[in-house]
């Protein structure tokens, strides 16, 4: 599977512009953002800068997750590469996973660049180990973005209509998500759901790290559940799409 992960990552690296946006966005949004906010309130007893930094950090797992596994399966499904890639030796499971892996190889820069950009202009200081604990655990965050990511460029075919079906999961992974403020804040039924959602997982998992903390459980069994629902679903398409050729 290794060789078949190495090509979807080649083939992706050939559209320079999308892969540009989806990595360099998050940062730059940071930057922006940390500029424009004078005031802000802490979030617990995390300092404002460094609670900023794992939201867009997660933000940069989400577009990297969903958009370089989404529109990117519909478009080989309309250029009939998808129909020669079924005819490989490949099982369903192990495609899944590839296209998977190849889109979490897309989000290690993301947030690498997140965290550093929080380093270098707003001066985000931590320990060495938990520098890479937090990069660690936000990438492997990424792992449900990519396959609900993948489970949009199969149920949707046209290209187009696959790229606005990406977009619209993240905006509502990322609202609803309580990204865009404190799950707290949002109403009961809205902060319950948000808890469940895995931008809301990877957020706490960022948190922990950056507070010395364990990780959160609920969070861990969030991450794990989107991740293999949406792996098992895509799994399911992959088979479907084979049955109707």
């Amino acid at each position: 599977m290794g060789a078949y992960v190495r090509l979807e990552m080649l083939r992706q690296l050939r559209n320079r512009d999308a892969l540009l946006f989806r990595i360099a966005l998050p940062a730059a949004l940071f930057v922006f953002f940390r500029a424009a906010l004078v005031e802000d309130k802490p979030s617990g007893s995390l300092p404002p800068d460094a609670d900023a930094m794992v939201v867009f950090a997660v933000l940069g797992t989400l577009l990297s997750g969903i958009f370089a596994s989404g529109p990117p399966l519909a478009q080989e499904r309309a250029s009939g590469w998808l129909r020669q890639l079924r005819a490989m030796p490949l099982p369903a499971s192990s495609a899944i996973a590839g296209k998977v892996a190849a889109a979490m190889a897309f989000a290690l820069p993301s947030v690498a660049l997140v965290l550093v950009a929080a380093a270098l202009t707003q001066g985000v200081r931590f320990s060495a180990g938990t520098w890479l604990e937090l990069g660690l655990v936000l990438w492997v965050a990424a792992a449900p973005f990519a396959a609900i990511g993948v489970v949009i460029g199969l149920a949707v075919s046209d290209p187009e209509a696959a790229q606005g079906a990406a977009s619209g999961a993240i905006i509502v992974l990322w609202v609803l998500g309580g990204m865009l403020t404190e799950p707290s804040d949002l109403p009961q039924a809205l902060e319950t759901l948000a808890h469940g959602l895995p931008t809301t997982g990877a957020a706490e998992l960022g948190w922990a790290a950056v507070r010395g903390h364990g990780l959160p459980l609920v969070a861990v069994a969030a991450l794990s559940a989107w991740t293999a629902g949406a792996a098992a679903l895509g799994t399911l398409a992959w088979r479907r799409l084979g049955e109707r050729r």
